[in-house]
């Protein structure tokens, strides 16, 4: 009798066992999909019952703190990302999406110092330069930024969003021969949609920063309201942000306020102007 009642109470326990762990399985299957689909709340609730009985697996806890970073709970984010570093601190990823989420709360240094670990234990990968480019950018040390922005293109020459924040770089530096290069590089390979492909986090921040863009050069024009260069600029922002029709009309205000009309900003803008209007049809 007493051998029997321990045999079902181990099998009880085994069962118990067993039945946790296929529902941790579950609950992550769940999380995963949730995550995958953009469903971040649901995503949460499954990543939070999974993590009950896998209390150490980073991945899990990397991906949750994605969520929340999409769910702009940086503080949760934050503090997913540094546990998941905890756990494998030589993961080059963690760090960069930590060092973004430094980023967007005002702690360029902290970044910048996230961005730094990222390129050294990923040296052969740009998502760590890229990162530092923001960082530094945000630090104000645009002759640092060029300098990670150019490794970040010698990694990745195929990414049109690098030659975009390096024209944007080149803005800074007063140098608009070589942004004209970028922006006539972009035109030429990537006439389309081109962060469509992109979905990384430096894409979200930048897009997020194009708005900011746009007000800027708001004000800028209200005071310079025939400066050529600056209703390019504001209808190349428009026009990443997919609102096709104002940007349309800066760049024709570009050619309208333009000396010469062979200049390659001429040249950009009527190009600008035929994608906008294939575009603003779609």
């Amino acid at each position: 009798m007493r051998r029997f009642i321990l045999i079902t109470i181990i099998f009880l326990l085994f069962a118990n066992v067993v039945s946790a762990q296929l529902k941790g399985i579950t609950s992550y299957d769940n999380a995963y999909r949730n995550y995958t689909a953009g469903n971040f709340d649901v995503a949460v609730k499954y990543y939070n019952e999974y993590l009950k009985s896998y209390t150490n697996d980073d991945k899990a806890i990397f991906e949750r703190g994605m969520c929340y970073e999409s769910l702009r709970k940086f503080d949760e984010a934050l503090r997913d990302y540094s546990s998941a570093i905890m756990l494998r601190p030589l993961s080059s990823p963690y760090y960069v999406s930590r060092g973004y989420v430094y980023i967007k709360t005002g702690m360029p240094q902290n970044a910048y110092d996230d961005f730094t670990r990222a390129i050294q234990y990923d040296p052969s990968g740009s998502d760590g330069y890229f990162g530092r480019v923001n960082a530094n950018l945000d630090l104000n040390k645009y002759d640092f930024a060029l300098a990670d922005i150019n490794s970040a293109i010698n990694l990745n020459n195929k990414n049109p969003l690098f030659y975009y924040t390096r024209a944007m770089i080149y803005t800074e530096l007063n140098d608009t021969a070589k942004f004209y290069d970028d922006i006539e590089r972009i035109l030429n390979n990537y006439p389309g949609d081109f962060f469509s492909n992109f979905k990384s986090q430096g894409v979200i921040l930048i897009l997020d920063n194009i708005e900011q863009n746009i007000n800027f050069f708001n004000g800028l024009i209200n005071e310079n309201p025939e400066h050529f260069l600056l209703h390019f600029m504001r209808g190349f922002n428009y026009y990443l942000a997919k609102k096709f029709v104002p940007a349309e009309e800066d760049f024709n205000l570009a050619l309208k306020y333009c000396s010469n009309i062979k200049t390659r900003i001429a040249v950009y803008s009527q190009k600008l102007i035929e994608n906008c209007k294939i575009y603003s049809d779609k």
